[in-house]
């Protein structure tokens, strides 16, 4: 039977400070943080096990109205690792996320980029060309069948999409994801334009200033992925209180990350994990595309 340790069992991981992980030649890496594991899942004692996942839970209140997730996962193969739209006949369809994954047996799932919500960028998933059209405002994220992460991010205006699409074919990407900023690349963090540049292209403001709930993923070595999923929360006084982008590149940092990018996040920000959605939405109705999933 598949291990789980779910957020029932938080308690005794709390006191045993210990994630109990299974033998074998792969996984072995050393977790992305430190201190106490709230949750896991390891299937690595089984014959068909591939999959090894630790979660750490911090929960900033009082001092702060925000909470913060950080998931290392280590897998066997890269095929645990997929993307799934809600309904694959039709990219724009949405739905919940937790519905999403469960129609494809993940175990954990996020919100991926929306790319149903806009029709821009070269979009792949699953080695299949679904969309090639200009873009100013994204940077992608491509995974290779390897499962190996890469960024473009240079200047997309200049992207002959069509042209590109092939050639990311032809490399044997597998997945694109379109969002950004892009936050870390070859171990270092990189600079993104703030909302008082002329040029700013992003979708999302990227001013220190301006707190949300994020999700990003970002891989550590071959086969070791990072995923945070950082909730906020409207203060009583109104205002917002959540996690910066720049919060977030560091975590990337901390984290060990050779290459992260920031997904779609506010209220499309979930974190599903074996059954249920264990962070704090704020929106928990909110419907969306695709997601990025671990099975």
């Amino acid at each position: 039977m598949k291990r789980i340790v779910s957020a029932f069992l938080c308690l005794a991981l709390c006191l045993t400070g210990v994630c109990a992980l299974g033998e074998g030649s792969w996984g072995q890496e050393p977790l992305c943080f430190t201190g106490d594991v709230y949750a896991s899942y390891d299937d690595s004692a089984m014959p068909d096990g591939h999959l090894k996942i630790a979660i750490k839970y911090v929960d900033e209140r009082p001092a702060r109205e925000r909470q913060y997730f950080i998931c290392d996962i280590q897998v066997k193969s890269p095929d645990a690792l997929t993307t799934a739209f809600f309904n694959p006949g039709n990219m724009k369809k949405t739905g919940l996320l937790e519905d999403i994954a469960k129609n494809n047996q993940a175990v954990l799932a996020v919100n991926c980029d929306f790319c149903g919500d806009h029709d821009s960028g070269v979009i792949i998933r699953n080695g299949q060309l679904y969309r090639a059209e200009k873009t100013y405002k994204l940077d992608m994220l491509m995974i290779d069948g390897d499962g190996n992460f890469a960024l473009h991010n240079g200047n997309r205006k200049q992207d002959d999409v069509k042209a590109l699409a092939q050639q990311l074919l032809s490399r044997g990407i597998v997945h694109t994801i379109e969002f950004g900023p892009a936050l870390v690349e070859n171990g270092q963090a990189l600079s993104f334009k703030t909302k008082t540049d002329n040029d700013n292209k992003y979708v999302i403001s990227t001013r220190s200033s301006q707190l949300e709930s994020r999700t990003a993923v970002g891989q550590i070595s071959p086969l070791h992925y990072v995923i945070i999923v950082a909730d906020g929360t409207r203060k009583s006084n109104g205002n917002w209180d959540g996690y910066s982008l720049q919060e977030l590149q560091q975590m990337f940092l901390d984290c060990g990350a050779q290459t992260a990018i920031n997904l779609d996040g506010g209220g499309s920000t979930k974190l599903y994990f074996y059954g249920q959605v264990i962070n704090r939405p704020t929106s928990s109705s909110r419907q969306v595309s695709d997601a990025l999933i671990f099975k």
